[in-house]
């Protein structure tokens, strides 16, 4: 029998807001170093790197606090809040920055990517912006991604979904680099 756990975000994981402004300025951000993940930086459960803004390793160092691990999970706290970047070996390191909140599960009870995927279910993603803060601009803080509502099955279920939904996802990366590349191949055939 397949039995589920329900609990919250929460009491799974230990969350933590990005670094204020009073912290992390423009003037600290340099041409290269640490990658520092704001919400624009954040794209399909992936840290996008075309436009992201680094610091020093002087004051990575200072912000500490804010560094990523592998298996953390990054939430734009404001704005687009549903969407969250997965942070893999590739990312490992990069900096939780103003404007996002930091994901770490706490529990051996559950895969860290088992609960990315769950959070991106368009159930969870429907649950945050009803629960956002905000009359302009919708805003999370921890107290609601503490509330998210979690699901999941056993561990071994768990990495067996994971294994099924990251194939999907390689294939769906696969095809969409074939789409892109269609317009430059029929200029070649002309």
């Amino acid at each position: 029998m397949n039995k589920w756990t329900y609990t919250t975000l929460g009491k799974i994981s230990e969350i933590i807001t990005g670094p204020f402004g009073s912290q992390l300025h423009q003037s600290d951000y340099v041409e290269q170093g640490i990658p520092v993940v704001m919400p624009q930086d954040i794209d399909n459960r992936k840290v996008n790197y075309a436009s992201i803004n680094y610091v020093s390793n002087e004051d990575a160092i200072r912000l500490e606090r804010y560094k990523t691990i592998i298996n953390d999970i990054l939430y734009a706290r404001r704005g687009d809040v549903e969407k969250h970047a997965f942070i893999k070996e590739k990312d490992n390191g990069v900096l939780c920055g103003t404007g996002c909140l930091r994901v770490r599960i706490t529990t051996s009870e559950v895969e860290p990517e088992f609960i990315s995927f769950f959070l991106n279910r368009e159930e969870t993603r429907k649950w945050l912006v009803t629960h956002a803060v905000g009359t302009n601009m919708p805003n999370l803080n921890t107290d609601i991604l503490s509330d998210v509502p979690i699901a999941y099955p056993l561990l071994e279920e768990q990495r067996r979904i994971v294994q099924v939904l990251n194939s999907l996802d390689e294939k769906i990366a696969l095809n969409s680099a074939v789409n892109d590349n269609l317009p430059h191949q029929s200029l070649m055939v002309a």
